[in-house]
């Protein structure tokens, strides 16, 4: 079959489109600039060619692939959380897409009941882990190192990663936090908006002016598998996420995570891991080291139903039906 994939941003995808090259089917990319702006004259040209089309995000791309897909073609799309935000999916000729896909089960009842998505098209398919990548390396000096992997925007709650190593940091001062990924004045749209830039601002200047402030260390953009391995635990602090892959993927690592209630947590993630407050963080840290090796062990079952070899079978029964 001659698959093609559309989208502006494929890395939560790579993992099919790696599988995909490899198999017997042609791959083709309709690469967009963003939610909206691509060479039209290219994608009429690999609409044309496409037995079945792909397309990641439910934004523009799929405005342009539902209404001018021809009837014998196959079309897909794989929905996170911020088409949620967008009105594409209004837009869209839902009756000529084949399948929609979703990340999490809240995600999924989002989608369904926000923009009345025929449940019969519609199929639940977990973000995924590398388990051959993502492994726990056993590093003996991962104790007291709390984790962060993107800290933008200012949703991502930079301020509440602050406030846990500073509870912790205050009962022993042997914690440290890390911060990895780009920083906000790496991101001209972000440091444009006045709002986004005075919240990092501020956040830096309680850094700066803090006893503690050299036990807050920030890390490039850049591979994560060895950080995962170097933290105890992997926080995940958002005011919103559809799944939420930093957290899986510390997890397979070994990481603990410290997962702060954002909505549709639950259903991903052990309720053992998820907290409503901060109130309850050095009790939670105590009883985690107190039942480390069952842990880890639950940990380790439960990053099994994440296995990127799950969702490709998944995906190519939905892809290919």
């Amino acid at each position: 079959m001659k698959v093609l994939i559309a989208g502006h941003d494929l890395k939560f995808i790579q993992f099919y489109i790696d599988y995909l090259t490899e198999s017997k089917h042609e791959i083709k990319i309709d690469k967009w600039e963003n939610h909206v702006a691509h060479d039209i004259k290219k994608s009429y040209e690999l609409l044309d060619w496409a037995d079945i089309i792909f397309c990641e995000w439910g934004l523009g791309n799929i405005v342009f692939y539902s209404k001018n897909k021809r009837e014998d073609q196959r079309l897909v799309v794989r929905l996170h959380r911020q088409e949620l935000e967008t009105s594409y999916l209004t837009q869209t000729k839902t009756e000529n897409i084949d399948g929609f896909i979703t990340v999490s089960p809240y995600i999924y009842e989002e989608f369904s009941r926000t923009f009345n998505l025929p449940r019969e098209k519609m199929k639940l398919i977990y973000n995924n882990v590398d388990l051959n990548k993502f492994i726990d390396n056993n590093e003996p000096n991962r104790k007291y190192n709390l984790g962060v992997v993107g800290f933008l925007p200012k949703l991502k709650r930079m301020d509440l990663a602050l406030d846990i190593f500073e509870k912790l940091y205050e009962i022993d001062k042997n914690y440290k936090l890390y911060f990895k990924g780009k920083k906000p004045e790496e991101l001209r749209w972000l440091w444009r908006i006045d709002e986004e830039r005075q919240y990092y601002e501020e956040q830096f200047k309680i850094i700066e002016e803090a006893t503690w402030k050299d036990q807050v260390i920030f890390e490039p953009f850049g591979d994560v598998v060895s950080f995962y391995n170097n933290m105890e635990f992997i926080l995940s602090v958002s005011d919103v996420e559809s799944f939420h892959l930093a957290a899986a993927e510390g997890m397979a690592c070994g990481a603990v995570p410290i997962i702060m209630n954002w909505e549709g947590a639950e259903t991903i993630y052990s309720k053992d891991y998820i907290l409503n407050d901060l109130n309850g963080i050095n009790q939670y840290v105590d009883k985690i080291r107190e039942n480390k090796i069952l842990i880890q062990n639950n940990i380790k079952k439960e990053v099994k139903a994440f296995d990127k070899n799950n969702a490709i079978d998944e995906l190519d029964d939905i892809v290919f039906k």
